[in-house]
């Protein structure tokens, strides 16, 4: 029994992981932080319902914890029907890269955001692209919400590739000015929850 045990203490003790952390992909991502979703075991029955492979756990961090980290994170907005409505992120972990090339470089529009150029797909919709050298990278999907007094409201699902992890979230228009430090403040976790 004895052996068994110290077994079982050096396995964790390599892994690096330890009974509160669900590994994958080599990080050690700690249960306080995933979704219940993430941590349910599906029944046999249910295999067949989403045949996608290369989804990972979803992350969950409150607005109050970013904004500890973000000093101009706004943790909440007031609805006219919900009252506050609080401004917490969930962060999709996957493997599989959405890669969209601009249709028309020509026809792209700052957004008033440093770097980031929006491509209207409708009067509703439209990607936004990350400005790198003379290359446009896909930075996510936005879309009007309806929000505000003048319902000019709008979000993003935004995509940050984070190594071989893609991470998606979606961001609301207040905190897309502040999205670079949403970047690095995800960059960080996701380092300090390495397995190695």
């Amino acid at each position: 029994m004895i052996k068994f045990l110290v077994f079982i203490f050096i396995a964790l003790f390599l892994t690096g992981c330890n009974k509160n952390t669900l590994e994958w992909n080599g990080y050690c991502l700690p249960y306080e932080k995933l979704s219940p979703a993430s941590l349910a075991v599906s029944s046999k029955a249910e295999e067949g319902f989403d045949s996608a492979s290369n989804y990972g756990p979803t992350l969950f961090f409150s607005a109050q914890s970013i904004s500890e980290k973000i000093d101009d994170y706004k943790t909440y907005s007031t609805d006219p029907l919900f009252g506050q409505y609080h401004h917490n992120i969930q962060v999709n972990l996957s493997e599989t890269e959405i890669t969209i090339p601009p249709t028309n470089k020509d026809t792209l529009e700052a957004s008033g955001i440093k770097d980031i150029y929006f491509e209207k797909l409708s009067e509703y919709d439209w990607n936004a692209f990350l400005k790198l050298d003379k290359t446009y990278q896909f930075w996510g999907h936005c879309m009007l919400d309806g929000r505000g007094e003048k319902k000019e409201g709008y979000s993003c699902t935004r995509q940050l590739k984070v190594d071989d992890i893609v991470l998606t979230f979606d961001l609301e228009n207040t905190h897309i000015p502040v999205s670079k430090h949403i970047d690095e403040f995800l960059v960080n976790q996701l380092n300090n929850w390495r397995c190695d």
